[in-house]
């Protein structure tokens, strides 16, 4: 069997982004950050050790590499992290290993040194290249440039990526096609584009009175991303993700196609056998990163939402009876019913394909994927 592996490495230089509310500690690139990192990799690479019993029948063939700013790391401990992993677990010869980049981190030396080491897809974290947008949404890397992408996206043997932020107040939509279009014309394998998200607890949030003023605004400019891309090549395969042919995230596709994956890590997830996991907080899992890792207990109706909710967002949908197998999930008339209701509506559409039933949100449903969800969930 196929495994994926998660690294999380949860910090992030001196503060956080305002509309970020992932786990992520700020730290200074100073000596006592070398201590703490120094013990951070000792518990990661203990942690990866101990695991891998659970897996001697399994081979890894997508390692990614998150945060936090991964990207604050030297390459020689990304290295340690790696040769970790491959001294303890089975390796596809083929794997896809990816790390996510800050711009303020990038540099050509920095991606050679880490591809010597064996990544071989990164994530250039440009978000918005307009300094109004920029400062708006309180991003606190510098803005990226067109240089920097002409360059990140011509290094050989690389599969360069970017992620962008789609609809930032502020932004005009000519300044933010022409941003697009530059970053199209340095021709990234991969485009992620994440509709602005005002997320509680964030500095960001504090700021606006009325996030849903945005929301015409939003999808607006998400429809015209849409649209450039698509023409341009890269095909949309999930609500946020475009890529050119053969590039799509095989990482990412296990979250949403209910596939194996182990995450290390403070505040790491994992899915495996069936069952969920999380880690704690750093103190926690520094202290002791085996007791740090909790199961989520799930009932048979919070996997079939979360079946729901992950396979959704795939453009291609998902067969039903696949859902049921993988879920146990029974339907009931409710759920049936509210198949039935959202059909009617043109919110999914469903298609017969060798007997099976295929169901996958319309164009339509797809900006109303959370109403979507709701129907589906309230008749399960």
């Amino acid at each position: 069997m196929n495994l994926g592996i998660y690294i999380h490495i949860p910090f992030c230089q001196k503060e956080k982004c305002d509309y970020c509310d992932f786990y992520s500690i700020p730290v200074n690139k100073d000596k006592s950050w070398h201590t703490l990192i120094d013990k951070y990799i000792k518990r990661l690479s203990f942690e990866i050790q101990h695991y891998s019993t659970e897996f001697k029948d399994h081979v890894v063939d997508t390692i990614y590499i998150g945060g936090g700013t991964p990207s604050l790391l030297e390459s020689y401990q990304c290295e340690t992290i790696l040769k970790t992993i491959k001294n303890y677990y089975a390796i596809a010869p083929h794997i896809e290993i990816t790390l996510e980049c800050n711009p303020d981190n990038y540099s050509l030396n920095y991606i050679k040194e880490l591809h010597s080491v064996g990544i071989n897809r990164f994530v250039l974290g440009v978000q918005t290249l307009d300094k109004r947008a920029h400062e708006y949404i309180g991003r606190k890397p510098k803005p990226a440039g067109k240089e920097i992408i002409e360059e990140f996206c011509s290094i050989a043997d690389i599969t360069a990526c970017i992620d962008i932020i789609v609809g930032i107040p502020r932004q005009t939509v000519t300044d933010y096609i022409d941003s697009l279009n530059t970053i199209i014309q340095c021709k990234p394998k991969h485009i992620s584009a994440y509709i602005l998200t005002f997320e509680k607890n964030t500095p960001l949030y504090s700021r606006i009175l009325n996030p849903e003023k945005f929301s015409n605004f939003q999808r607006a400019m998400f429809e015209k991303t849409i649209s450039i891309l698509t023409t341009s090549g890269y095909r949309h395969y999930e609500i946020s993700n475009f890529a050119l042919p053969q590039f799509e995230s095989r990482h990412n596709c296990k979250y949403w196609n209910f596939e194996e994956y182990i995450g290390f890590g403070a505040s790491a997830h994992s899915f495996y056998k069936h069952r969920r996991y999380y880690n704690s907080n750093l103190n926690d899992y520094c202290n002791n990163p085996i007791d740090s890792r909790i199961e989520d207990i799930r009932t048979i109706k919070d996997v079939a939402i979360e079946y729901l909710m992950n396979k959704l967002r795939l453009i291609d949908g998902f067969y039903l009876n696949e859902f049921y197998t993988k879920t146990s999930y029974i339907p009931s008339s409710g759920f049936k019913e509210a198949i039935k209701l959202l059909i009617e509506k043109k919110l999914l559409q469903c298609t017969i394909i060798d007997g099976h039933e295929k169901l996958q949100c319309t164009y339509e449903g797809m900006f109303m994927l959370d109403s979507v969800l709701l129907e589906l969930t309230n008749g399960i």
